[in-house]
């Protein structure tokens, strides 16, 4: 990594700030996204490199997370460490990372934009038209999950060494259908790893998601550590969500269970409340309380209408003790794949984005297409909204 060297923007790039430049390529700021973990900000641009006869030239559009010069320095160490880690990710449904760059003082990691609509909203598709998406959509993009964390829990250093990576923010955010029906897990800034000389872990701080998150996440550590089984309870909160359009720690069955536990359960450390990096509905303590309430019944419930085979599925991912849910993302898999082969037609990615585009088409029969579209769509499509106006 080598500091970059600045320079002026031409005649063409006046029209958009250049949010940082390395060599001779600036990239032009065109969207403010969601914040990162932290300090951390995060950007939609677009590469423009001038050619030798001075024509810019438009590379890929890319996705920038920034941390800047005035940032605690732990700030930056955990942008280092997020790099390291995802130049080491090579999978097909992981964005690509195209480096680390210094400029002024910041640091700015940059990677492939991925444009698609994410499994937020698909979700709020099939709420807006009151009919969530099939068991086999939840099923098909849930065995491609499965798969990318098969990899990456899986993932060795040179000499053999398991690396310990736990993604730690599988969301509907963080899941992506691309345009041809792929699917993608995206965002890999809050993971952990074995790798030496990471960022040391901040005190009562909750990195990662909490909506999400396995018990085992949502206060101290336990005893033995947090392992990869945590971002399998995520993925059956996910599946639960898409399948039902509810939420496990938001359901009223649940919430009143938190409400009859005893005051000071979890999510306290002693007298020292514990917080989430990342916005939240509500705090990390009572979130903690809600993942120590629910119980088997709660699940039933909101999975009455939900078939048998991934019933059972959605159930062993969700118990509260690690050992009792999928020892791997592979064993996962496995059942996935078996449930979608007993279909009675075949279920790919065309099958998948022509159901999801279905449901687009009838939620905007619904709601007019500014009411539909909250941010992360408009995030998705701002940067092949600029594509389409100005090429």
């Amino acid at each position: 990594m080598s500091d970059a060297d600045s320079r002026k923007p031409g005649p063409s790039e006046k029209r958009r700030p250049v949010l940082f430049s390395h060599g001779d390529t600036g990239y032009l700021r065109l969207r403010k996204l969601t914040h990162g973990p932290g300090e951390q900000k995060r950007f939609l641009c677009l590469p423009r490199t001038g050619d030798k006869e001075g024509a810019p030239k438009d590379g890929p559009l890319v996705e920038v997370a920034m941390v800047g010069a005035s940032a605690h320095w732990t700030s930056h160490a955990r942008l280092e460490d997020a790099a390291e880690l995802a130049l080491l990710l090579s999978h097909p449904a992981i964005p690509r990372t195209h480096g680390l760059f210094q400029h002024r003082g910041g640091r700015y990691l940059v990677t492939e934009y991925v444009s698609g609509i994410s499994l937020n909203m698909a979700g709020h598709y099939g709420s807006v038209r009151g009919r969530q998406l099939s068991e086999a959509f939840t099923l098909y993009v849930a065995s491609v999950v499965a798969d990318v964390l098969s990899y990456v829990h899986t993932l060795t250093d040179a000499a053999g060494r398991p690396l310990g990576i736990i993604h730690r923010a599988v969301d509907p955010y963080n899941v992506i259908l691309k345009h041809d029906g792929t699917v993608m897990l995206a965002h890999f800034m809050s993971a952990c790893s074995l790798l030496p000389g990471r960022a040391p872990v901040v005190p009562f701080i909750v990195q990662g998601e909490i909506d999400f998150a396995a018990p085992e996440r949502l206060g101290p550590m336990p005893e033995g550590g947090v392992d990869s089984r945590s971002d399998l309870f995520s993925v059956g909160m996910v599946m639960l969500e898409m399948i039902t359009g509810l939420q496990l720690y938001g359901s009223d069955e649940v919430e009143k269970a938190a409400e009859k536990l005893p005051p000071g359960h979890p999510g306290y450390d002693g007298e020292v409340p514990w917080v989430s990096e990342v916005s939240s509905w509500t705090t990390v303590e009572e979130m903690a309380r809600r993942a120590a309430a629910f119980r088997p019944e709660h699940i039933d419930h909101l999975m009455r209408r939900v078939s048998e085979p991934v019933r059972l599925i959605i159930h062993k991912l969700l118990r509260r003790r690690p050992e009792e849910r999928y020892a791997t993302a592979a064993a996962l898999k496995g059942d996935l794949d078996a449930c979608l082969g007993v279909l009675d037609a075949p279920y790919g990615a065309r099958e998948a984005i022509e159901e999801l585009l279905k449901a687009r088409s009838d939620a905007l029969a619904v709601k007019g297409p500014i009411e539909l579209i909250p941010s992360d769509e408009a995030e998705r499509r701002a940067g092949e909204l600029y594509l389409l106006t100005n090429h």
